[in-house]
C-alpha cells in the first residue's frame, strides 16, 4: 500500500511541493474561518458553519503530513532495497530529486489551465485571501498601475506565487509590519518584448547580503531547527516555496528577483512577457 500511495504523484511535481503548497491552502482556510467566527459575520443559525469549515481544515492538514509520512516510509524501503537502484517497474522517487532536476532538463510541467488574460483582474481578486493570510496585524496593500496583460502564467500559478511570498515576508516579520505588492508595465524596447513587472515588498528584517543570492534554490531556508521544529511539519521550511515559485516564473517565461531594501525589508521582483494574442483571437 505505501508503494502504492508514493506512486500517485505526477512527474512534474515532488509530493513535498505539493504538500507545501498545500499547506498554504490551509492556513488560508483557517484564516477565513477565524473571520467567519467574528461576532456579525454570520448570521446567528449559520454560525456554526466557521466552526465546521475550521473541522474541515484540521483534518485536512492532518492528511497532508499522513501522505508526507507515508512518503516517507516508502523512500525508505526503496532505498533499502539491494544496489539501492530503480527498476523500470517500479515508482521513482520524486523526493529525491526535487525542483532542481526539474530545472536542469528544462521541464517546468505545472498546473495546465487557461493562462490569464488579464494579470491586473487576477491580481486584484487574490487580495482578500492575500490579507487574510498575512494576517490583522500586517497592513497588505496591492496596487495596479497597469497591468491589464496576458501572460502566461494561470490563475491557480499566480495564487501559489503570491501565497509563497506574501507568507514568507508575514513570517520574516513575525506578524508585524507592512506588505506591499504593485504591478506596472514595461513597453517594448529595442529588441525586447513587452513585459509587466510584479513587485512584493516588505519592511521586515531582510536577507542576509552573503545569502540573498540563494533564497531561491531548493533546500535553502533562514529558519532555525528549532523554530521548524515548533511550527510544525517536516516540510514546513525545508526552503521549497521560494525555489517552486522561482520555477513556476521561469515556466512562464519570466525571471524573479531579490534585493534589500533601504533601511529595511526585501523586495522581490517578478518581471512576466506579455503573451501575443493571436490573430482574430481576443484574450479579454
Amino acid at each position: 500500500m505505501v508503494e502504492a500511495l508514493s506512486g500517485l504523484g505526477s512527474p512534474s511535481e515532488s509530493l513535498p511541493e505539493v504538500a507545501h503548497d498545500a499547506r498554504n491552502m490551509v492556513t488560508a482556510l483557517d484564516l477565513y474561518c477565524e473571520l467567519l467566527e467574528e461576532p456579525g459575520v454570520l448570521a446567528t443559525p449559520f454560525s456554526h458553519y466557521g466552526q465546521e469549515l475550521r473541522l474541515v481544515a484540521a483534518a485536512s492538514r492532518r492528511l497532508v503530513e499522513k501522505l508526507v509520512a507515508l512518503d516517507g516510509r516508502a523512500g525508505e524501503i526503496r532505498r533499502s532495497k539491494s544496489g539501492a537502484e530503480i527498476g523500470p517497474g517500479e515508482a521513482r522517487d520524486e523526493t529525491s530529486t526535487g525542483i532542481e532536476g526539474r530545472q536542469q532538463s528544462g521541464r517546468h510541467e505545472w498546473d495546465s489551465g487557461a493562462p490569464i488574460a488579464n494579470l491586473a483582474a487576477e491580481l486584484m481578486a487574490n487580495r482578500n485571501l492575500l490579507s487574510a493570510l498575512a494576517g490583522p496585524a500586517i497592513a497588505l496593500t496591492v496596487h495596479a498601475a497597469g497591468g491589464a496583460q496576458a501572460v502566461l502564467l494561470t490563475s491557480e500559478d499566480l495564487t501559489r506565487v503570491l501565497v509563497n511570498l506574501v507568507k514568507n515576508a508575514s513570517e520574516a516579520m513575525l506578524g508585524s509590519g507592512r506588505i506591499h505588492i504593485e504591478l506596472s508595465e514595461r513597453p517594448a524596447t529595442s529588441g525586447m518584448v513587452p513585459s509587466v513587472t510584479l513587485a512584493i515588498e516588505d519592511n521586515g528584517p531582510g536577507i542576509p547580503a552573503d545569502v540573498l543570492g540563494a533564497i531561491f534554490t531548493s533546500g535553502f531556508t533562514t529558519h532555525g531547527g528549532n523554530r521548524e521544529e515548533s511550527r510544525g511539519g517536516p516540510f514546513q521550511h525545508r526552503g521549497l516555496g521560494l525555489a517552486i515559485t522561482r520555477s513556476i516564473i521561469e515556466g512562464a517565461g519570466g525571471r524573479i528577483a531579490a534585493q534589500n531594501r533601504e533601511p529595511s525589508g526585501v523586495r522581490i521582483e517578478i518581471e512576466l512577457p506579455v503573451r501575443k494574442k493571436r490573430v482574430g483571437v481576443s484574450v479579454a
